[in-house]
């Protein structure tokens, strides 16, 4: 019994698809790389408006103390929620 490959590839072939597996491991590690920076933006405008929300019951005055409590709400709570929309609309691409 003779051992035959299935599928015979030429070495231009074979190089094509190297270099096609290279370009998926770099757009992999890309997109990694760039979650991890929307991950810890969103995490900084939580942290940021959570700081406003506290702010808010320190300050003197009702409507400075309430305008900081809602805009920490508003940063706390919608700003990581719209960098990530934002950051993967891909409709004009």
């Amino acid at each position: 019994m003779t051992n035959q490959p299935l599928l015979i590839l030429s070495e231009e072939r074979r190089q094509h698809e190297v270099q096609r597996a290279l370009a998926a491991a770099t757009a992999s590690h890309y997109q990694l790389v760039r979650n991890r920076w929307l991950i810890a933006a969103c995490l900084l405008e939580f942290v940021g408006g959570l700081t406003l929300m506290g702010l808010g019951f320190h300050v003197t005055g009702e409507d400075f103390g309430q305008a900081l409590f809602l805009g920490g709400i508003i940063v706390g709570y919608l700003g990581p929620v719209w960098t990530w929309i934002l950051a993967n609309w891909h409709g004009g691409e």
